[in-house]
């Protein structure tokens, strides 16, 4: 069974508009430059690594795991951003990363591909793969928490940066909650801070405050506008 071959043009066509359907009915909330900063890693990954690490999933992962891991890179890296992650005229760039985002989920959601792929690659990618995670996730938290120090000392714009490189590692729902109400703080980054506290909502943040902070933001935005 092939599972290398690349992606005819039909295939790209349709998943192509079917995920562009999806971001006209809900749009993507992810701030311009973490949106860039993540792109720029995928591509920058593009050539060594396996389709589960592209699509962000264990091995182990199932057909649902697959499903919503492609849906989330896919919306991520489709062309249609090219101009706010700062490739217009290089939309070819996008193309071929969503080519290979898709090729990722065609064969891991297939059982038969997702075998003789699983052979080929073998463990000790495998290893590699989880040690790579493990490490960004470890750096994601650390950025966390040493902005949430900074942030106590009220040195905001340090910490800023931190949960912008926390949350481009690896989303965490507490990160864009301190990211959102830090960026609050100045009425330049009003939008940007609700876009934070909205996707720290929608990730099921729980810290008390949130949801006062974001309903501020936006009253804030309402009066200016």
């Amino acid at each position: 069974m092939e599972v290398h071959r690349e992606l005819t043009d039909e295939e790209y066509r349709l998943f192509s508009e079917r995920i562009a359907r999806g971001l006209a009915e809900h749009p993507l909330k992810v701030l311009p430059q973490e949106h860039r900063e993540q792109v720029a890693e995928l591509l920058k990954q593009l050539g060594d690594v396996t389709f589960y690490h592209l699509l962000g999933i264990d091995p182990g992962s199932g057909a649902r795991e697959v499903h919503d891991a492609y849906d989330r890179v896919a919306r991520l890296v489709h062309p249609s951003h090219a101009k706010k992650v700062g490739l217009e005229g290089r939309e070819e760039v996008l193309r071929l990363l969503f080519e290979r985002v898709t090729r990722a989920y065609l064969t891991l959601s297939d059982i038969e591909r997702r075998k003789v792929y699983d052979r080929d690659v073998g463990p000790v990618r495998w290893t590699a793969l989880r040690t790579s995670r493990a490490s960004k996730e470890e750096e994601a938290l650390r950025c966390y928490e040493k902005a949430r120090a900074l942030s106590e000392a009220e040195d905001y714009h340090y910490a800023i940066e931190l949960l912008r490189r926390s949350v481009s590692l690896s989303p965490r729902a507490d990160a864009y909650g301190l990211l959102g109400i830090l960026l609050a703080k100045n009425p330049q980054w009003l939008d940007s801070a609700v876009e934070s506290l909205e996707r720290a909502q929608e990730m099921g943040a729980t810290e008390p405050g949130l949801g006062e902070a974001l309903k501020e933001v936006r009253e804030k935005i309402g009066k200016r506008d």
